[in-house]
Order: structure tokens, then C-alpha cells, then sequence
């Protein structure tokens, strides 16, 4: 036999040994590649992974998660073109517009391309619908610095654009984006919307419930800013902007953030503005006409009044009268009710089912006295029979006698199931942005815990007496007049319609909603007939109109010399359309200023 040696110098163990620490080396080396790579996916994982979730967090609205997913995803890769996008996205939405803009600036430095994780076009096109266009702007700048040939931004950078009536500008994005996609028929809709506006050289932002134009922007030099069309007949209502003063008022001060860009639908009817603007005449004091079954603001105005549209050029003649024209007396200032709040007395008296015939007769003999006190009536009733005669004549005594029966107590009770000492608020909530838009109204006061008689009696016929102030708004008084049309359901009055933005998407509309129910049908019929009674034979009849059913009560307050009138009313009482409240501010009685300017403002609305 041959002896064989080994091929390698080595001894058999030496080699075997050699080999074996050579598997172990790469054995290592493939580990630590693998390591390496498991490490870098499983890094590009989880970054990815805290993208997508702050993303969704953000589409939710969830700004605080999306937040902290983001900043997880920068922790993990500090150059995250994403992450870094998302925290952008994340402070246009917080409101804060130079961090955005440096953030977006970042993370195309960093290589962001366009993509579908975070899309600034359907982001741009939320803001857009809500009619926040400084937003809508900042995201499509920055979809279209992403990709120059996106149409959807071209045509939202179109329409910012045209809300800021930058029209020339608007025209061209319009253009360029049918030139990117020709079928997009929105940008060829907004184009010709855009041409029209340039060429009428005025683009309308309020209109009234009938879509008739209320208030206008000029864009033709030397017109002035903006147009009133019904100048001082709504003043109270559209309100001015005085870019000179740098003040605002009425609807161009509540709703200032939504003017740029959004049509203003209000539930004002020219028609019924123009009248009861006419019928107050010179009379200073406000009329309030309401829908009693919806709460619409159907007409809203205050005397004297201004002209918006030379508001800079007469200020110091505005702000210097002592009549104080900018004041809205419809619903910033208070006065005293009257005997319209005896109709909230004989209501509480049905509701507790007070029955009269216990405390009728009564004698009027023009004052008594209560509590070693002198109350007066406005003049010598003698033997007032009946309620009804009470409601027609107007009798304090009489009503003041229907108290003692009713109390203290119930009667505050059915003051604040009216809506006094509760605040009335003609704005609207944003759901966009859950966001309350407020147009305050002043609140009404009625007074409580009447210790005496004489106080009870002053309560009763809605008159303030030392200490406790009865005060209401001709908005208020208004709304007691509609309740009782509207079956004893109150309704919140509102006066905003709908809000559209640039590209007539809806952004609010209004719905009707019951606030309160003070009284029962059957109640609210049994003063509808006291106060069609009051009309047809008692003092309010300088209202009544030959034709037409009208149910009303006269209000008399304040001091002698100057007397406040009023009127509360709603017609036609079989279907009532109309409630009205009418207020003459220091001009005399209620039965001979007041009745007969509702009867003027009726014979116009159902001419």
C-alpha cells in the first residue's frame, strides 16, 4: 500500500481547524450584514409606519396624535422629507402660517416629491370649502411647488384668488389649469364667473333672503370700497367697514372673517326692509319683523339711522349726534315694556288656571293705592268688567288685580319661560370648525322676588319700580309676539341664511330650532283672541286693517315726556306670517304712535 500524505502543509487537525474559523468568520459577517439590514428596514419600518399613522391622525382632525407620530418619525430619521411635511400641515392647521411655510420649505429641501401620504391639494380643497382662503392658499402653493402640473391646485390658487378679487390673477390660474386638464369643468364654470365679475366691475358678497344684493365690492377706481344697496333702510343690518376709521359694524363686523370670498345669505327681505323703513318714517325707535314659525329675522331697522355708504365722509356728523345713530335699537338697546308684558301676566294667569270671574269686576278710578303707595292708570276706566275689557283698555288696575291672584313667584316664573334674563345670540355655529360665531343681543330683564303689592302691581304691567328693572329688546318683544302666533312654541331667531363660499359650495345654512315652549296651544289661543279683540274694539285699533286679521297688543313706558310706544302684533292670526314688534323711542303712546305704523307696515305687506 501507498502512503498518502496531506496536499497542505499543515497536519490534518491544523487544517480542519482553519476551515472551521473560516465558517465562523463569515458566519459572523453574515450576521452582521444581516443585523445591519434588519436594522436598517426595520428603522425605515417604523418611520414609515409613524408616517402613515400621523397622516390618518390628521385627516381625522387629531392634531395633538398627528403631532407625536411625526415627531416620532423626524426622531427616527431626522431628514424626513414626510415627517417633516406632516409637522408642516400640522401648523397650517394650528393656524400658525410661517412655521408651515418654513416646515414645507424643509421638507422639499429634504426630497419630498409629491405623493399620496399627505395630499396638499385635497388638504387646500378642504380649507377651500370652509371658506378659509389664506389656508386654501398656503396648501396649493405648495401642491403645485411639489408638481406644477397639478390642475386641482391650479384651479383652488384660481379661486383664493378671485375671493381676494384679485380677478386678472384669477383668470390666469383658471386658464392654466383648463390648459393642464380640459376637462375640468369647474376652472371653465369659475373663468367665466371670474369675466363676468371683471366686466360688471363689481363682485356681490351679501345678498338677502331672495338672493337680491345687498352689499358689493368695486373694483372699478373711485367708486369707493364697497356699495350699501340699500344704504341707510338696512344700515343697522349690513352694518359698513371703514377701512379710514378702521372700524366696522352689523354683519361686516361678525362676520368679517367670512366677507373675503364668501356669498352672505341673510333671511332680511328687501321688500319688507324698504317698508318698514318707510312706515317708522322720522320716528325715532326700531321695528323688528319676524317668520313666528321659523324665527327668521324678516326685517330688522332702527331710527335714526346712517348711510354706510358715505360713513367716512359724515363720521363726525354720526358719531357727534346725541340721537346716537349707530346704535341698533332693535337689539342693543333696552326699554321698558310696558303693558305689552301684561300679555306674559294673563298668560301665567291661564296656565295656573286662574279663573277671572273671582276677580272681575274692578273699578278703575284712574290710581289706587297699594302699600301706602300711589299707582296709576293711564286714565279713569271705572267698572272694568272682564279681562277681555282689561286687554282692550289697557287697564294697570286691572292687571294689577290679576296678579294678586297669580303671585310673585309664578309670575317671574313665566318671565323666564319667556326668555328673560337669557341671552339671545343671532350667529351660528361653524361646523367646520366647531366655532361659534356670535351676534350678541342685549338681554332682557324682568324683576324678581316683588316683596309688596305695589311691587307685584308695577311687575304686572311690565314697569320697572326702585331696585328691579324691566327692560327688554324690540328683537324680544318681537319673539313674545311670535310665540303666541306660533302655537306658545319660541323660536330662536336667527338672521344668517347661508354662507356659500367662491365656488357656491355651502359652507352654513340655517335651520329652524325651537329655543322654548312658554305656554300651550290652548293658552296661546285664548290671548290670540284678547289680542285680535284689543285690535278690532279696543285701543290698538289705529292698527287694524280692513281685510286682514290682526292680533295686537299697545305698550305704553317710560316717563312722562318721554314715553316710549310700542306695538307687538301678528297677522293673519288664522295663519300667522308676520309677527311684529314696533318701538317709538320718546315719541308718545303706544295706541297712537306705535298702531298705526303696524297698520301702514300690514296694508304694505299684504297689499
Amino acid at each position: 500500500m501507498l502512503n498518502r500524505k496531506p496536499i497542505s502543509h499543515l497536519s490534518g487537525g491544523a487544517y480542519y481547524k482553519r476551515k472551521r474559523l473560516g465558517f465562523i468568520f463569515w458566519a459572523v459577517l453574515a450576521f452582521a450584514v444581516l443585523a445591519g439590514a434588519f436594522h436598517f428596514f426595520g428603522k425605515n419600518l417604523q418611520y414609515a409606519l409613524n408616517v402613515k399613522s400621523g397622516a390618518a391622525q390628521l385627516k381625522k382632525g387629531k392634531l395633538a396624535a398627528a403631532t407625536s407620530k411625526f415627531n416620532k418619525a423626524v426622531n427616527i430619521k431626522r431628514d424626513g422629507a414626510l415627517a417633516i411635511d406632516g409637522l408642516g400641515a400640522v401648523a397650517l392647521k394650528q393656524g400658525d402660517f410661517e412655521k408651515a411655510e418654513k416646515l414645507y420649505t424643509e421638507a422639499i429641501a429634504a426630497g419630498l416629491k409629491a405623493n399620496k401620504t399627505i395630499n396638499h391639494s385635497e388638504i387646500g380643497n378642504q380649507f377651500l370649502d370652509g371658506g378659509l382662503y389664506k389656508y386654501a392658499q398656503t396648501e396649493f402653493k405648495h401642491a403645485v411647488a411639489l408638481n406644477q402640473f397639478d390642475a386641482d391646485a391650479v384651479f383652488g390658487l384660481g379661486s383664493c384668488a378671485h375671493a381676494a378679487t384679485n380677478l386678472d390673477e384669477a383668470i390666469k390660474y383658471y386658464n392654466k389649469a383648463l390648459q393642464y386638464n380640459p376637462k375640468l369643468s369647474k376652472a371653465r364654470k369659475n373663468l367665466s364667473l371670474a369675466e363676468d365679475d371683471r366686466n360688471k366691475g363689481a363682485i356681490y358678497y351679501m345678498y338677502d333672503r331672495n338672493g337680491e344684493p345687498l352689499a358689493r365690492y368695486n373694483l372699478i377706481p373711485g367708486q369707493g370700497k364697497k356699495t350699501y344697496i340699500l344704504d341707510q333702510r338696512a344700515a343697522h343690518v349690513t352694518g359698513f367697514d371703514s377701512e379710514k376709521r378702521k372700524t366696522k359694524e352689523g354683519i361686516e363686523k361678525h362676520l368679517a372673517e367670512y366677507i373675503p370670498g364668501n356669498r352672505i345669505y341673510l333671511t332680511i327681505d328687501s321688500k319688507i326692509q324698504n317698508t318698514i323703513s318707510r312706515a317708522l318714517g322720522w320716528y325715532k325707535g326700531a321695528v323688528v319683523v319676524l317668520n313666528p314659525k321659523t324665527g327668521e329675522i324678516l326685517g330688522l331697522y332702527s331710527q335714526p339711522t346712517f348711510k354706510p355708504n358715505t360713513i367716512d365722509q359724515d363720521w363726525w356728523d354720526v358719531v357727534g349726534n346725541r340721537n346716537k345713530p349707530l346704535l341698533n335699537r332693535a337689539t342693543d338697546k333696552l326699554y321698558e315694556p310696558g303693558s305689552i308684558a301684561k300679555m306674559i301676566t294673563i298668560a301665567s294667569a291661564y296656565e295656573y288656571a286662574i279663573d277671572p270671574e273671582k276677580i272681575f269686576p274692578v273699578k278703575c278710578p284712574g290710581h289706587t293705592y297699594y302699600d301706602n303707595k300711589i299707582f296709576w292708570c293711564w286714565t279713569k276706566h271705572g267698572r272694568v268688567k272682564s279681562l277681555e275689557q282689561t286687554v282692550d283698555t289697557s287697564c294697570n288696575i286691572g292687571a294689577a288685580e290679576l296678579a294678586f291672584a297669580i303671585g310673585s313667584p309664578r309670575l317671574t316664573e313665566y318671565n323666564t319661560k319667556f326668555g328673560f334674563g337669557q341671552q339671545l345670540d343671532l350667529g351660528f355655529t361653524d361646523a367646520t370648525r366647531n366655532l361659534r360665531i356670535s351676534i350678541p343681543v342685549k338681554t332682557s330683564s324682568a324683576p324678581m322676588n316683588d316683596r309688596t303689592k305695589f311691587d307685584l302691581a308695577m311687575h304686572a304691567c311690565g314697569l320697572s319700580y326702585e331696585g328691579h328693572n324691566y327692560t327688554i329688546t324690540p328683537l324680544h318683544a318681537a319673539l313674545l309676539a311670535a310665540t303666541i302666533a306660533n302655537d306658545g312654541i319660541m323660536m330662536d331667531p336667527y338672521m344668517i341664511k347661508e354662507i356659500r363660499n367662491i365656488n357656491g359650495k355651502i359652507i352654513y345654512q340655517a335651520a329652524p330650532r325651537v329655543i322654548k315652549k312658554p305656554v300651550t296651544p290652548e293658552t296661546a289661543d285664548k290671548i290670540t283672541a284678547l289680542m285680535i279683540d284689543s285690535v278690532e274694539n279696543g285701543i290698538g285699533r289705529k292698527a287694524k286693517v280692513n281685510g286682514i286679521s290682526i292680533a295686537g297688543k299697545t305698550g305704553t313706558s317710560g316717563k312722562s315726556g318721554a314715553l316710549n310706544a310700542w306695538f307687538i302684533s301678528f297677522a293673519p292670526t288664522e295663519n300667522p306670517e308676520y309677527a311684529i314688534a314696533i318701538c317709538g323711542d320718546s315719541e308718545g303712546k303706544g295706541m297712537s304712535v306705535a298702531a298705526p305704523v303696524a297698520g301702514d307696515i300690514y296694508k304694505d305687506l299684504f297689499k
